[in-house]
C-alpha cells in the first residue's frame, strides 16, 4: 500500500516527459535519447526469452534472508520477485552503451538479469557482480555460460561490502555503479565510497528512491552532496552524475 502511494507522489510531482522544461542540453539528451529511446535491440528479445524459460521453472534454489535464514524458493518466484523488469532492465543497457565505461560494477546482483542487460552492451567491457546468495549466483553463471557472455566476473561472498573495497580500488574513473539491491545505510555508504574515490566523475544508478523512509532520507542526502551535479528519479531508479561541466539541478522524469 506505501509503494502505492508513493508512485501517485511520484505522478504529481515528476514531468519533463519528452524533455520539456529541461534547459540542460546534457540531461535533455539523456532523456530524450537515452533514457526514453524505444529501439528494439536485439540484445533485449535474447534476455527476455532467458526469463520467460526462468518464469516457467518450478526447480527451488536456496535464497538468504536480510536476517540470514535460509529459505527454499522456485526459480519462477525468485525471478518474479528480485528479478528487474524488461523495461528498467532494457534501461540499464542504455545507460552503459551511452556512458561507455571501462568497467561495470553491480552490486547485490539476484537471478542474473540485470547483469545481462548490463553485459551485453560490449563483450569487451568488465562487469564484476557482487553477490551475497550463492545459489542465485549459481544459477546467473549457467545463464552467463549458455549464452556466451564471458565478461561477466561473478564474485560470491558473504561479506559484500569488503570485497566492493577491494574492487573499487582496482577501478578506474570511467566506471558504471549500479547498485542492485541493499539496505539503505550500505546504498549510502557505497555511493559515497564511490564518490571519494572519484568525485569529479561519476555516474551511479542505484535502487529506487521511495522504496521505504530510510531509502527516501538517503536518496536526499546523496543528491544535495556538492559532488553530484545532477540527480534523475525515475522511481524505480535514481541517477547520480557528476560532470564539472554541469549546474547542479534535481529532476524527477516521469518515465
Amino acid at each position: 500500500m506505501r509503494r502505492f502511494f508513493q508512485y501517485l507522489k511520484y505522478c504529481f510531482t515528476s514531468g519533463y516527459r519528452h524533455g520539456f522544461g529541461i534547459h540542460s542540453p546534457y540531461v535533455y539528451h539523456l532523456v530524450t535519447t537515452i533514457i526514453e529511446e524505444d529501439l528494439p535491440y536485439y540484445k533485449y528479445s535474447l534476455i527476455e526469452k532467458i526469463r520467460a524459460k526462468m518464469c516457467r521453472t518450478d526447480e527451488k534454489i536456496g535464497v538468504y534472508l536480510p536476517d540470514g535464514s535460509k529459505q527454499l524458493e522456485s526459480i519462477r518466484k525468485v525471478v518474479s520477485k528480485y528479478a528487474i523488469s524488461p523495461k528498467y532492465g532494457q534501461l540499464l543497457f542504455r545507460l552503459v552503451n551511452y556512458y561507455k565505461p571501462d568497467v561495470v560494477l553491480e552490486y547485490g546482483a539476484t537471478c542474473g538479469i540485470s547483469t545481462m542487460y548490463l553485459a551485453a552492451v560490449n563483450s569487451k567491457t568488465s562487469v564484476f557482480s557482487l553477490s551475497a546468495q550463492p545459489e542465485m549466483s549459481d544459477l546467473a553463471q549457467s545463464l552467463f555460460d549458455r549464452i556466451g557472455m564471458h565478461n561477466i566476473k561473478k564474485v560470491v561472498c558473504a561479506d559484500e561490502e569488503k570485497v566492493f573495497d577491494g574492487v573499487i580500488d582496482k577501478m578506474s574513473q570511467n566506471d558504471f555503479f549500479y547498485i542492485n539491491s541493499a539496505s539503505a545505510d550500505e546504498i549510502l555508504h557505497l555511493a559515497r565510497s564511490r564518490m571519494d574515490k572519484f568525485d569529479e566523475r561519476f555516474f551511479i544508478v542505484l535502487p529506487c528512491p521511495y522504496a521505504s523512509a530510510e531509502m527516501w532520507k538517503t536518496w536526499e542526502t546523496l543528491k544535495a552532496d556538492n559532488r553530484v551535479k545532477v540527480s534523475i528519479n525515475l522511481f524505480q531508479l535514481g541517477i547520480l552524475v557528476a560532470n564539472n561541466d554541469l549546474q547542479k539541478e534535481d529532476y524527477i522524469v516521469r518515465y
